[in-house]
Formats: C-alpha cells, sequence, structure tokens
C-alpha cells in the first residue's frame, strides 16, 4: 500500500459516492485515474458521510465552517473546486490571490451564466472571483464562452466534459436496489432516466412529469413500455410531489409503467439494460449520463434546452409532444442497428489527456511559478 504523508500534493474539494451523481462518479473515476498517474491526493467529500481511507475525507457536517478554516490554513499545492456557489468561488480565489494555492475551479451547470445575468454586485464578485483561478475548467462550449465574458484569459481556460471511462466491470447488476431489477425484467422496451425532485424557473428540472405524460401516450402501443428513474439524492420533503405524479399516473393508467427509484444506487448498470435514454431537463450542464449511454451504446434522446453531445437525438425542451415523437422514432431506429459500445474519439482522448496534465501540474512542485498552467491552445477558448 503506498504510503501517504500528512499534507498531500492536491485537494479535490467536492463529493464522493454514495449518492452515484455525475459529479461523484467522475470524482471517483477520476480518483483512479491520478493514482495512475502518481499524483498523491485527498477529497475532502462535502456532500455526504462517504471516507475511504486517507484518500477521502468527509467534511460533510461542517462544510462551511471547514471551508473558512481550509482556505485559511489548507496545505495542499494545488486544488480542484467543485461547487455552484459563488461563497466558494470567493474562497478559491482567496487561495490562490492571498495564499499562492494552484486553485482550478470545474464549471459544469448553469450557475455562472445564472450569476452574469444577476445583479450587478454577483456579476462584479463572479468576476473578481474567476480571474483569480489558476484556471478554470468548463464542461461545455457556453460556459466556456461565459467564463471568459467574466474575463478569464483564455490560456487558463480549458473545455473538457465531466465524462471518464468506467471500469469494464461497471455494468454488472451491483449496487442497484433489487426492485428495479423486477421492474425491468418485467417490462419492454425499457426507458431510462435519472435526476431528483428539483426545479428551474418554476419548471421540473429533470422532467419527471413529462415522464408519466409520455407513459400515457406511448402505452396504447407500446403495453408494456417501462421508464424506471433513478434519483441520485432524495428527501422526505419530495415525497409530496413524487405522490402527485404517482397519482397522475394512476389517472392515466399507467402506474405500472413508471418506477421512481428514489433508493441510492448505480446508475450504470440500470442504463446498460436499457433500450433508450432520456435527458429531458430544462437545464444542463454537459450530462455525463448521456455520454455514459453513448459509451455503452445505448441511443439518447434529450432536451434541446442545452449544448448536447454530437450524436445525441433531441427534442424541443418541455415540448411532451416532440419527446413522444423522439421516442417513437428512437425506437423505431432501434430496431434497424445493433447496440455496439462507443469508442473514444480522439479528441475525447485528448481532453482527458489534457485535464489530467493540468490535475498533475497543479498537484507538483513549482521552482519557477507561472500565472497560467500549460494547456493545449486547442483545448482552450477561441
Amino acid at each position: 500500500m503506498t504510503a501517504f504523508n500528512m499534507t498531500h500534493q492536491f485537494a479535490i474539494l467536492g463529493s464522493y459516492p454514495p449518492p452515484y451523481t455525475g459529479v461523484t462518479t467522475h470524482i471517483e473515476r477520476l480518483c483512479g485515474l491520478l493514482a495512475q498517474r502518481g499524483v498523491d491526493y485527498v477529497v475532502y467529500n462535502a456532500t455526504s458521510d462517504a471516507e475511504d481511507g486517507p484518500r477521502v475525507k468527509s467534511v460533510y457536517r461542517s462544510r462551511r465552517r471547514w471551508l473558512l478554516g481550509y482556505a485559511l490554513r489548507g496545505r495542499e499545492r494545488g486544488a480542484l473546486l467543485f461547487s455552484d456557489r459563488l461563497s466558494a468561488w470567493i474562497a478559491g480565489a482567496f487561495m490562490g490571490a492571498v495564499r499562492g494555492k494552484k486553485v482550478i475551479l470545474r464549471l459544469r451547470n448553469s450557475a455562472l451564466p445564472d450569476a452574469l445575468r444577476g445583479a450587478w454586485w454577483r456579476r462584479w464578485l463572479c468576476r473578481v472571483a474567476l480571474r483569480r483561478m489558476w484556471a478554470v475548467v468548463c464542461v461545455n462550449r457556453a460556459l466556456l464562452a461565459a467564463a471568459a465574458e467574466a474575463g478569464v484569459p483564455a490560456d487558463r481556460l480549458l473545455w473538457c466534459p465531466g465524462f471518464l471511462p468506467p471500469r469494464d466491470d461497471a455494468t454488472q447488476r451491483t449496487g442497484v436496489d433489487p426492485t428495479v431489477w423486477t421492474f425491468v425484467d418485467a417490462h419492454a422496451p425499457i426507458i431510462a432516466a435519472n435526476g431528483k425532485v428539483n426545479w428551474y424557473r418554476g419548471e421540473d428540472l429533470y422532467g419527471l412529469d413529462l415522464l408519466v405524460e409520455l407513459a400515457a401516450r406511448l402505452r396504447q402501443d407500446f403495453p408494456n413500455v417501462g421508464i424506471v428513474v433513478c434519483f441520485w439524492d432524495h428527501h422526505a420533503q419530495d415525497d409530496a410531489y413524487l405522490d402527485r405524479l404517482r397519482a397522475r399516473a394512476a389517472e392515466l393508467g399507467v402506474a405500472d409503467n413508471i418506477l421512481f427509484n428514489t433508493a441510492r444506487g448505480r446508475f450504470l448498470p440500470v442504463l446498460a439494460a436499457a433500450d433508450l435514454f432520456l435527458r429531458p431537463t430544462n437545464t444542463d450542464g454537459d450530462a455525463n449520463s448521456i455520454r455514459e449511454a453513448q459509451y455503452l451504446g445505448v441511443p439518447v434522446l434529450a432536451s434541446d434546452a442545452v449544448e448536447r453531445p454530437e450524436g445525441t437525438r433531441l427534442f424541443a425542451s418541455r415540448d411532451a409532444g416532440d419527446l413522444e415523437r423522439g421516442v417513437r422514432a428512437a425506437f423505431a431506429e432501434d430496431h434497424l442497428s445493433p447496440r455496439r459500445r462507443a469508442v473514444l474519439s480522439d479528441e475525447a482522448r485528448a481532453c482527458i489527456e489534457a485535464y489530467l496534465d493540468l490535475l498533475a501540474e497543479a498537484a507538483s512542485p513549482d521552482e519557477h511559478p507561472r500565472t497560467a498552467p500549460r494547456l493545449p491552445r486547442r483545448m482552450t477558448a477561441p
């Protein structure tokens, strides 16, 4: 077993599974890749009590107080910050500007564009914070443009989607609630989706309501269709909304055709068993689950709310009729071609390598300090 010093080279300030989200899965896989490169890292898990020896430490119970203390006293050379909160961005900027730490901010959703459309003081704080990051990694081109608008120089911007390839055994039927497999084995075709109860601009962010309506629209021609929605987060206060959705499903006669799986578990095995993956969100980042599905060869239909990975079938966001048409077209096309596991493109491999190079550079001693990392030009902002 590798011995670790009390002070690690590199800190990941984010989350670790469970729960199994796009970010936690990304960090779990990232840890393996960093270990292969010999980077001595530690994950400070701010979203759950999950720990894993000396490399994953939970700070969940006192995360705000912990972040303040870490900003003042944290000793790692570099840090990768996963957060949507402006307060965390300001803490990261302090670590970089005052303490000389190489802080890398990873942007993954609409938090920055929304902030730049907000009050003047919020826009100003965002610009101040982001300009003091050593580097900013963006999961899609829109976020790259938003970071550039905030004043981050092009030589400190990196575009890199969040998908990292899974292990070969990641699709085995383990780590999933047994009721899911009972449901999957009793239905066909299977549509998979994921998310949680959440709202964006007053609408169901993950489109759970659309999925209930979809089941009713499909049932006449696909009486045994099954829609399984795996939740990556669930709280007691969410039950009232889910009860309304279940009541609506019963009213439409499709209560047996949709499963809201709120038990914590891995999503990849469920995705591998699906005939179609749906992403009916009304906002998004890059959506790792879309790239997961494509990697497994599972057809994908997603809303056009944001930029989507190449090869994704699209439907008009929040349009139930267009969603139905897209699903029917996907079912028809799926019968015409066999499922094939995707091969990572040269561009995807280059993105991942550039990302890992960036993190390794942030972790290494710097004899000649630079204001910006070494980033390949074709991976930076245009």
